[in-house]
């Protein structure tokens, strides 16, 4: 609900806070005192444009913000605006705050974050709602009567088992639309994708063959030099004609060694480390040797394996960068050609299950659609008897229904209809002219709504407008019955609504050193009585106008 609203150099009112308690709320005051101001300024917390005009004369810029307590049930564009910002809630309360600049720009915050008009319009029309001449009037949209709709007959389950249809027919067109657009790009590709097909399995590559044959090649090509190379360390090992060998050194060494040991025994660790290192080196030469005599050279095997590497290159060219490019691009030819050959089928099939889902879907939503018309009926003859406590004695209400082709909300579009008058044809409810009418039928509608709408805050403008004696009193007694569930906020100028209030802020004007203020202040007891007095008779000051204040407050306590 709201809880407080403060305004900044808006229009005549300089600063001002305002303290909402729960239940229900009058504001009053002479005409001209400024009420449209305090209307004016929770209109820009719905995301109203804003004017430069509404700027205080001799201030550079406007500010407004008000505070909400959030129920643990919030809104889904709440909860999906703080779970995206990553914000928490203080104690509950979320703070909305809207600067206008002299220059023209201005400036949203919710929670301390800077945000955009439609965030603010989507997430405090979740918890606020104004019922003024055409001013956020959330049940003139027609996509919000059909929730409300849905709401008051809980039609949950069978939204539910329509919106699970729904998706599945949605989920089929667009398979099907997929499906269309790979089998005409598949028969446009008919020719190359065989060609491709049947170069690629003609070559038929393997995993990683290209870096095989690569390193084959290499070695091949440096035969002599290895061969050479090779020749020389074997030589160099084992001996040749022109010198002692490594190995035969090394015996020597090994057995001069053993000598010395003799005469001083430390050395015999030296004997064995050259004994192992000899070992070792004996093995080495052996493999060098085997290394060596099975080395053979051919010119038909590196051709063989140039041209085949030439092939794979070729094909890394035309259809990937690497083998495993190649391979894929092979897979999903063959898919496109077995899709080009099998469309045909595949598009009938699927053209079968979509006639399927869309039976599905018209079952389920004509079931939703019945549910609908009997909520509509009544819903229709509540508001209706409402409307006749509330002096609209003659006004028939109905609910108008028109189908539409399947959407997320079924196939139904509806139009919540009025006929204040006899002989008179029915209306859409938005295009009702008076502004005390549409606010009379708001109420009936909100009342019946009462446990339904989900918005805490209904604020109530000309509720009054062309009404008085009895009709005056059931408008506040319902009032006073949709405080019972909500926040109830009206702007009045009749005694016997504001008598029936829970907390009444008066607003009134005075005028400083040439300049114009509008203040706001709560009234009770004696203060309060005042002002009922003055809204009976334009006298607060008159015994009598006391007197019958004095009662009125009496009966609504």
């Amino acid at each position: 609900m709201l809880e407080r609203l403060e305004i900044h150099h808006y229009a005549l009112i300089e600063d001002s806070t305002i303290e909402f308690p729960q239940g229900f709320s009058v504001i009053t005051g002479e005409t001209g005192a400024g009420k449209s101001i305090i209307l004016g300024a929770l209109s820009l917390m719905l995301g109203e444009k804003t004017e430069v005009q509404s700027i205080r004369s001799g201030c550079d810029s406007a500010t407004v913000s008000a505070s909400f307590h959030i129920a643990k049930q919030m809104g889904a564009h709440l909860a999906a605006y703080l779970a995206k910002e990553e914000l928490e809630l203080e104690d509950d309360t979320l703070v909305v705050s809207r600067t206008i600049k002299s220059n023209g720009r201005s400036s949203i915050s919710i929670q301390g974050r800077l945000a955009t008009r439609s965030e603010l319009s989507l997430i405090t029309s979740e918890l606020l709602d104004i019922s003024a001449q055409r001013d956020h009037q959330s049940l003139l949209s027609t996509s919000h009567q059909l929730s409300v709709l849905d709401a008051f007959g809980s039609c949950e389950a069978e939204k539910a088992a329509y919106k699970r249809a729904y998706e599945q027919y949605q989920n089929l067109k667009s398979e099907l639309e997929s499906t269309k657009a790979q089998v005409e790009a598949a028969k446009r590709e008919l020719d190359y994708l065989g060609y491709a097909v049947d170069e690629i399995e003609k070559i038929n590559p393997k995993p990683a063959e290209d870096e095989e044959i690569a390193s084959q090649v290499q070695l091949i090509a440096s035969f002599e030099h290895i061969h050479e190379a090779l020749s020389q360390a074997v030589s160099l090992l084992h001996g040749n004609e022109q010198g002692l060998s490594t190995i035969a050194s090394l015996y020597q060494v090994k057995t001069q060694l053993a000598l010395a040991s003799k005469a001083d025994s430390s050395l015999q660790v030296l004997g064995e480390r050259l004994e192992s290192a000899s070992i070792e080196i004996e093995d080495i030469y052996e493999s060098v040797r085997d290394y060596l005599n099975g080395m053979t050279y051919s010119e038909a095997e590196l051709d063989r394996l140039q041209s085949r590497l030439a092939q794979l290159q070729r094909l890394k060219k035309k259809y990937g960068p690497n083998l495993e490019a190649v391979h894929s691009f092979l897979k999903q030819s063959k898919e496109k050609l077995s899709l080009s050959e099998q469309g045909e089928i595949v598009l009938s099939k699927l053209e079968k299950q979509i006639k399927l889902a869309y039976e599905k879907l018209m079952q389920e939503a004509l079931l939703l659609q019945d549910k609908r018309k009997k909520t509509a009926l009544l819903l229709s003859r509540e508001v209706e008897t409402k409307l006749r406590t509330l002096g609209m004695k003659e006004a028939v209400f109905a609910i108008a229904f028109s189908q539409t082709s399947p959407t997320s909300n079924g196939i139904d579009e509806v139009s919540f209809q009025i006929c204040a008058n006899p002989g008179l044809e029915m209306r859409s409810i938005k295009d009702v002219a008076s502004g005390g009418e549409l606010s009379r039928i708001m109420l009936a509608v909100k009342t019946s709504l009462a446990q339904s709408d989900a918005v805490p805050t209904l604020i109530f403008d000309e509720v009054d407008a062309g009404i008085g004696g009895s009709v005056a009193l059931s408008v506040a007694e319902q009032l006073k019955k949709l405080a019972s569930t909500h926040q109830v906020i009206v702007i009045t100028h009749l005694a016997s609504i504001a008598s029936k209030a829970d907390h009444h802020l008066v607003v009134s004007k005075d005028i400083r050193n040439g300049m114009s203020y509008s203040t706001i202040t709560a009234v009770a007891d004696g203060e309060r009585q005042k002002e009922i007095a003055r809204m009976l008779s334009g006298d607060d000051t008159s015994q009598e106008s006391l007197g019958h204040a004095r009662k009125l407050l009496e009966k609504g306590n």
